[in-house]
């Protein structure tokens, strides 16, 4: 063979093998590749797996927090209902003994209203102004002025308006009255007593509960207001406003009442104060009688039907509810003088 042909088939086996170490490192090329490749695949089906047995076991413990959650709403809620139960089952009891409290504090009529169109009052309503009581066997050690009235004098009053069937108008009819709504009996009348004075509920109230006569106490609120009105609470005896705090001077019209000169919004908050201590908002009397247009704004604000002031008058139809004239019932005065003013 000529060196030329070996020359040629030594070259084409050299290519021979070059080719099979090629087509060599490419099959391992592949088969790493593929291997890289299933593995990443396997990676990531693993972590899929990893993944959904992450979520599996949040939703799980969700699950289960929301059970336990559930469970502890329940019973809270259950306790809470419980404890509502008995708040409401508390607060209806307290104002069952409100009511019944209050029935005892309630300007209400206990008569008929025999008025016709031939047979009515006409020449006006007498509303009596009364303060204090005293009993002569036993006089109180205060100086006595023309204010007080000598129980046994009251008890002959209360005797006469009841022999002779008085009417008792309250307060809302009183004020239907002087709105020319409303007629009364010829004897018609309305008692008070201003201050809500210790004399009068210890020596006076017991009288009106005998007579079976409706009467008004005017209460200074902040004066024992509350003790008051829970201790003396007589279905007989009402308690309207005297004001809570403003019986005092300070003013400079009159008796020199504060009022006349009060800020609106604090008279407002002062009788509304009043009102919730007495539990009553139909009437108001005038601290000392004084008043100018700022305080029977602030009354008509404060939400009373009547208010009484201490000028001398009867009540008439046209009068303005919130500035009623009174009778001054005086010590000393006679059964006879009672009569002719209350008639």
């Amino acid at each position: 063979m000529s060196r030329k042909k070996k020359s040629i088939s030594s070259k084409k086996r050299r290519y021979r093998r070059i080719c099979r170490v090629m087509l060599l490192i490419l099959i391992l090329l592949i088969a790493v590749l593929a291997g890289i490749l299933l593995w990443q695949k396997k990676e990531e089906s693993n972590a899929k797996k990893a993944q959904k047995a992450k979520s599996e076991a949040t939703e799980d413990k969700r699950r289960k927090d929301n059970e336990t959650s559930t469970k502890e709403d329940t019973e809270n809620s259950e306790a809470l209902k419980a404890q509502k139960e008995a708040k409401e089952a508390q607060k209806k009891a307290e104002e069952e003994k409100a009511q019944e409290e209050a029935g005892k504090n309630r300007d209400v009529q206990t008569a008929v209203n025999t008025a016709t169109e031939d047979k009515h009052k006409t020449n006006g309503l007498a509303i009596c102004m009364y303060h204090y009581v005293y009993d002569k066997d036993n006089p109180p050690k205060e100086k006595l002025n023309s204010n007080f009235i000598e129980v046994h004098a009251l008890e002959e009053e209360l005797k006469y308006l009841t022999e002779n069937d008085y009417y008792f108008p309250t307060w809302e009819e009183v004020e239907k009255f002087v709105k020319g709504d409303y007629l009364l009996p010829e004897k018609s009348v309305v008692l008070t007593f201003d201050d809500g004075a210790y004399s009068f509920l210890n020596l006076g109230v017991p009288l009106f509960e005998k007579y079976k006569v409706p009467v008004t106490s005017f209460l200074i609120g902040n004066i024992d207001g509350k003790k008051k009105v829970k201790k003396y609470a007589s279905e007989y005896m009402t308690f309207q406003s005297h004001s809570y705090n403003m019986h005092r001077g300070g003013g400079n019209i009159g008796h020199g009442g504060i009022f006349p000169v009060m800020n609106h919004d604090d008279a407002v908050a002062d009788l509304k104060k009043s009102i919730k201590i007495g539990g009553n908002g139909d009437a108001f009397a005038y601290p000392y009688g004084d008043y100018n247009d700022s305080c029977v704004q602030a009354v008509k604000d404060a939400g009373f039907k009547c208010a009484v002031t201490t000028e001398y008058g009867r009540a008439k139809p046209g009068d303005d509810p919130l500035l009623l004239p009174r009778i001054r019932m005086s010590m000393g005065q006679s059964l006879d003088s009672f009569k002719k003013l209350v008639e």
